[in-house]
């Protein structure tokens, strides 16, 4: 593994790219995309692919993302020059590279989850089905929820929110919209975003980012989350990567942990990488009064393939 060049306020790019390099199903597609297949202005596909190709090479030297940066900029409008959250960045590459036709495409479904949601009025019980499709699934750090993620999943179904200042086309009131979700499909790649920043008062001022520990397993069973539980598709997937953060959530640190096929896991700080254990990865479940300890934000899982 090599390291990324960190130009100051970019870890949380350098963390999510390392993850993308580690995406065996991204690392194969993106070779072969081709610039004609994207707009103009909409040169992430092929800088990713050239920084990908980069960081193949062997080579104990830190590669520089900066060309992926400007891309970054210049397709979605940031700066990048503060730091941005991980779930944003992640976003921003996946759509750009959905963004485009043949193999772009190809890319953007690795983590497209297609669900279906049903939506009730809770005056007049009338309840609407839709079919959405996106590239996480939410994880609420919640004390009435389960904080291990295999027992998570098996109450996915019965989780359910409330939308207020809801209009009903049906009973024409404003009142309130209960929502439950059930995934129809699942991708090869899932993504999981822990919902650690909590907003205790009316403004920015009072967002907090919470330590609440948060297991996670190295294989994880998502057959309770589908329509489906008896789908005849693979729901066993393996973790593969974990983006972790340190400090406030106005000021911090993120890096990766990678598990690098029968080598092991990795840690990549920026420039740095090495070699570091299961426990390691485990210790980010929670964090302590210490800022610095490091505390999982995103989860990353590819479905585990039948000859393993």
């Amino acid at each position: 593994m090599r390291g990324l060049i960190n130009y100051g306020t970019h870890c949380s790019i350098n963390s999510i790219v390392q993850c993308l390099y580690e995406t065996r199903e991204l690392r194969d597609l993106i070779l072969c995309v081709d610039e004609q297949e994207y707009q103009a202005h909409n040169t992430v596909a092929m800088n990713l692919k050239a920084l990908i190709r980069e960081m193949k090479e062997n080579d104990r030297l830190p590669c520089d993302p900066g060309f992926l940066i400007d891309s970054m900029s210049v397709y979605s409008g940031m700066s990048f020059k503060i730091q941005e959250d991980s779930d944003l960045v992640f976003t921003c590459i996946i759509n750009a590279l959905a963004d485009g036709h043949r193999t772009g495409k190809g890319i953007g479904k690795l983590w497209d989850i297609e669900c279906e949601e049903h939506m009730r009025c809770l005056s007049c019980n009338k309840v609407r089905s839709v079919l959405k499709n996106a590239n996480s699934i939410p994880l609420l750090i919640d004390g009435a929820l389960p904080n291990e993620l295999q027992e998570y999943m098996k109450q996915y179904a019965d989780n359910t929110r409330t939308a207020c200042d809801w209009h009903c086309t049906n009973c024409h009131r404003k009142t309130q919209l209960e929502i439950t979700s059930k995934v129809v499909s699942l991708p090869p790649v899932v993504c999981m975003k822990l919902g650690r920043v909590k907003n205790t008062g009316r403004d920015t001022a009072h967002i907090v980012k919470m330590g609440t520990r948060f297991a996670f397993p190295e294989t994880v069973d998502l057959k309770y989350i589908m329509k489906g539980p008896e789908a005849s598709v693979s729901a066993i997937y393996e973790l593969y990567a974990v983006v972790a953060h340190c400090g406030t959530h106005y000021s911090g640190h993120y890096t990766a942990y990678l598990r690098c096929g029968i080598q092991g896991w990795y840690l990549a700080d920026d420039a740095h990488v090495r070699l570091c254990s299961w426990a390691d990865v485990q210790n980010t479940y929670e964090a302590g009064s210490n800022l610095y300890d490091r505390v999982a934000y995103m989860l990353m899982y590819h479905r585990k393939s039948s000859s393993t």
